[in-house]
C-alpha cells in the first residue's frame, strides 16, 4: 500500500466452547520497515451456547479385584452436568492402548442434560498386581477440547 492509503482488516476470534469475558489484543505492523506497531484491543462477553459437560463419577474409580487373563466387566458412570445433550464417541486406554468403546462400531452414546449413564468396560489383565489405567472419554462436551476427558481406573489383579 502507498503512504496515506487505508485498508479494512477482518479480525476473527473463535469463541466456541469458551463462554465468558474476553480481552484480547492484536498487533498490526506497518511502515516500510514493518516496525510501526498499532495494537487493537478486543473486549467483550461471549454468551454460552447450550452444551453438555462430561464427568466421570467418581473420576478416580476403584474397580476392586480383577481376575487374571479373563474378561472383567468394569462399570463406569458418565454424567452430563451441562444444559444440552452430549454424545460420547470413544473411550480409550492410555496405558494399554485398548479401545474400550468406539461409536463407529457400537453406535453413539447420548446422555441427556442432567443425566448419567453406566457403561460397562471390558478389561482383560495379563499380569497380577496393581491395576492402574487412565482412560480418555471423547465427546462433544464443552470440557472436552479434543483431547478427551480423563478418568482413572484402579484396582488389583489376582
Amino acid at each position: 500500500m502507498a503512504p496515506g492509503e487505508s485498508t479494512e482488516l477482518e479480525i476473527t476470534y473463535q469463541t466456541y466452547k469458551y463462554p465468558g469475558k474476553f480481552d484480547k489484543t492484536v498487533s498490526v505492523f506497518a511502515g516500510l520497515d514493518g516496525k510501526d506497531r498499532t495494537v487493537i484491543r478486543l473486549v467483550g462477553y461471549v454468551e454460552a451456547i447450550p452444551m453438555g459437560v462430561i464427568g466421570m463419577k467418581p473420576r478416580k474409580t476403584n474397580v476392586g479385584s480383577l481376575a487374571l487373563d479373563k474378561e472383567n466387566e468394569i462399570p463406569v458412570v458418565i454424567e452430563n452436568t451441562g444444559d444440552a445433550t452430549l454424545t460420547v464417541s470413544q473411550i480409550v486406554s492410555t496405558k494399554f492402548k485398548q479401545v474400550y468403546f468406539d461409536a463407529e462400531v457400537e453406535g453413539e452414546i447420548v446422555i441427556a442434560a442432567g443425566s448419567q449413564r453406566t457403561l460397562k468396560l471390558i478389561v482383560n489383565p495379563t499380569q497380577t498386581g496393581r491395576f492402574l489405567d487412565t482412560i480418555l472419554i471423547f465427546s462433544d462436551a464443552r470440557n472436552d477440547t479434543g483431547k478427551g476427558y480423563r478418568g482413572l481406573l484402579s484396582g488389583e489383579v489376582r
